[in-house]
């Protein structure tokens, strides 16, 4: 990530006299607000150069600022930097770790590192900060998903599951994790209520159709896997890739007896492979 200049030095001068005359009588705190509030509309506006060289100035003022700390957090997640995201959320935590949001994001960027003790402990206090949004408990739920612990996997799945349902639509990111936890502990039949549900609510979800289609070959029915997974590569990409997909159909066509099919999901297989090591 290139440095962006802050408007310090004689950057200062590039820009108009009427705002460094505004910004002479205004407080640090207030013009680091301002920085800030300008950072943030510029990344819902995904203008990432514009938006950091915003969160520079506002950290030039105050380099406390937590909001601007984890916003430059995000950007720098989103562009592959993790040293600098794990720098700002380690500087945000210790300013204020009563910032539910702060140890949600260290949280988050320690499971993406895929150190699961670390994001478990991390988001255990942004639970216990906010125990009303379901962010938390939903990534605990896959930290302990990744480490095998099921128990506790299917506890903070339901927990997120149950807070969604009440402040409105469940995320289908959300219903999805609860069917594939559901799915690999064998309990096929709360699996298919919760699929059900998502399907009613996210037909044209990528992820939601793949999901149905393996749960569908599980329970042996390679016509209804081979119609999910179609529909899946069809859709938008989320978090399901192209590769996954290939691999259902592939099993699906095998099982129901067209070979044809299946070679040719094996040969979009190879594709993919060969794609993705470019």
């Amino acid at each position: 990530m290139p440095m962006m200049r802050s408007g310090k030095g004689p950057w200062r001068w590039l820009l108009p006299l009427a705002a460094l005359i505004g910004a002479a009588g205004q407080s640090p705190d207030n013009r680091a607000q301002v920085a800030y509030d300008k950072a943030n509309s510029l990344f819902e506006q995904k203008n990432l150069p514009g938006s950091l060289a915003a969160l520079e100035e506002a950290l030039g003022v105050d380099p406390d600022n937590v909001p601007a700390l984890t916003l430059k957090a995000k950007i720098a997640i989103s562009v592959n930097r993790p040293e600098i995201a794990g720098e700002c959320l380690e500087r945000a935590v210790t300013a204020d770790p009563s910032s539910w949001y702060a140890h949600f994001l260290y949280g988050f960027w320690y499971y993406l590192r895929g150190d699961y003790s670390r994001a478990i402990s991390e988001l255990a206090s942004s639970r216990k900060l906010n125990p009303k949004d379901a962010r938390s408990p939903l990534y605990l739920g896959m930290a302990y998903e990744r480490i095998g612990d099921a128990q506790n996997t299917m506890t903070y799945y339901g927990e997120a599951l149950r807070l969604e349902d009440a402040t409105g639509t469940p995320d289908p990111y959300t219903l999805v994790a609860n069917s594939r936890a559901l799915q690999l502990l064998g309990r096929l039949d709360e699996c298919t209520k919760i699929l059900s549900r998502a399907l009613k609510l996210y037909p044209n979800h990528r992820d939601v159709q793949y999901e149905l289609g393996r749960l569908l070959l599980k329970q042996g029915d390679a016509k209804g896997a081979i119609k999910a997974g179609e529909a899946a590569l069809q859709l938008p990409i989320e978090d399901v890739t192209d590769l996954q997909i290939h691999y259902l159909l592939a099993r699906a066509y095998q099982a129901g007896g067209d070979a044809q099919r299946a070679a040719q999901q094996a040969a979009a297989i190879r594709a993919a492979r060969t794609q993705e090591a470019k």
